[in-house]
């Protein structure tokens, strides 16, 4: 295997003798990024979750089938996914809510904890994996524990642990497996795709950290890694199907590494707002405006992720405002933004909602208020399709605040990455 090697000279500027000379650091482990360039501490945040307080209901999505179950633990501050049963289809899993973007050229660096054999059944085989969608089915390589390059005769599977794993994609790059032990991250497998096949290694590098058991007819399996069902990279340890298998999903974090962190990240403009139709508000608070995620682009599943970064509002008379996430509408009638570039759809049709997160609100008299932040106005919490099957929806809602009903048009601006 070749060795890859950087170049580290003398930073005090030139000089007479040795001191300018370079030093050779072989970058081919965890000193050198995906790429081969050293490392620094310095990364840029694109994912994070611990579940101190609960399972992270607006961070991370919960898939269960047949009998799976996800329970939340107030003593460690984690959460045990169980099959429950033996039958075939039968899981539960935890994906982030939003596939986390990769940065072509910058190395995305996962690190993820958790303990797959929790119910300490034994008698498994460990594989690492990259499983692909490249030809219009699912299709998996394994790498068996026995076949691993890094020391791991002595790790137990009933104990929890720290997989790191970083990956170059441009879809024909590099993919590096990692145990972090003692502090140190121990290289066990490294995939090289080029010069493999005439395609990417795999359809999208963005995807979901995750946590997952399943049964199919012969085995459990308990995972963890970056990806989803059809494309990702990750640990699993798998045993003859077994309906008291539980694993433990800890914590997980995503890094761009030389990239800019997640609400920074440059994207597609756009913008919606009721137009020249004002809508009446009166003294019930209703939708004024609203945005979704759409199912598809180009007919393909929308997986991009959506940062809203402003909004306006303006009325005749003194109002009451809000801002609501994942509201639930009434008589939405949902059109698309530009359906050749945009994935978000709106509404301006909506006669009423529930529920609902408020993540922001206010007053005024006359004339309009607005917010704008560049970064986004709902912070960590991304407008996705997530992995249940519900798009997000954000909804700019009113009511009147004095004796006269209130001529009203609202607007919204987000950025789109994909």
């Amino acid at each position: 295997m070749p060795t890859n090697n950087a170049t580290v000279f003398n930073a005090a500027g030139p000089s007479i003798g040795p001191s300018n000379l370079g030093v050779t650091i072989n970058t081919d482990n965890a000193v050198g990024d995906s790429f081969g360039r050293v490392r620094t501490s310095g990364t840029s945040n694109r994912f994070d979750c611990e579940f101190i307080y609960d399972k992270q209901p607006l961070l991370i999505d919960e898939v269960t089938a047949g009998g799976g179950t996800a329970t939340h633990n107030g003593n460690p501050r984690d959460v045990t996914l169980s099959v429950v049963d033996a039958n075939n289809g039968t899981e539960a899993a935890l994906y982030s809510h939003y596939d986390i973007p990769y940065t072509p050229g910058n190395s995305q660096l996962v690190d993820i904890t958790g303990t797959l054999d929790n119910a300490g059944i034994g008698g498994g085989t460990a594989f690492v994996f990259l499983r692909t969608s490249i030809s219009g089915s699912v299709t998996e390589t394994t790498y068996e524990q026995a076949n691993w390059s890094g020391a791991t005769s002595g790790v137990d599977w009933a104990d929890s642990f720290i997989l790191s794993m970083d990956f170059q994609s441009l879809k024909v790059g590099r993919i590096r497996f990692a145990l972090v032990q003692n502090g140190v991250a121990v290289p066990i497998k490294s995939i090289h795709n080029d010069n493999v096949r005439s395609t990417g290694y795999w359809q999208r590098p963005s995807l979901p950290a995750y946590w997952r058991i399943y049964n199919d007819a012969t085995y459990t399996y308990m995972e963890m890694g970056y990806g989803d069902e059809g494309n990702a990279i990750g640990i699993r340890y798998r045993i003859a199907v077994n309906a008291s298998a539980t694993m433990r999903a800890i914590c997980s974090t995503v890094k761009s590494e030389g990239g800019v962190e997640l609400l920074d990240l440059p994207g597609y403009p756009f913008s919606a707002s009721n137009g020249t139709t004002a809508v009446t508000v009166s003294t019930t608070l209703i939708p004024v405006l609203s945005i979704r995620v759409g199912a598809n682009i180009n007919s393909l599943t929308n997986r991009g992720i959506h940062i809203p970064i402003s909004y306006g509002i303006v009325g005749s008379n003194p109002m009451y405002y809000k801002v609501l996430y994942r509201p639930t509408l009434t008589g939405a009638s949902w059109t698309a933004v530009d359906s050749t570039y945009s994935g978000i759809e709106y509404d301006v049709s909506a006669s009423a909602f529930s529920g609902g997160v408020v993540v922001d609100e206010g007053h005024f008299a006359t004339g309009r208020n607005t917010f704008s932040d560049t970064a986004g106005i709902l912070n960590r919490l991304i407008l996705s399709q997530g992995r249940t099957g519900t798009s997000d929806i954000l909804t700019l809602a009113a009511v009147r605040t004095g004796s006269s009903d209130s001529t009203t048009y609202g607007s919204l601006k987000w950025k789109e990455i994909r």
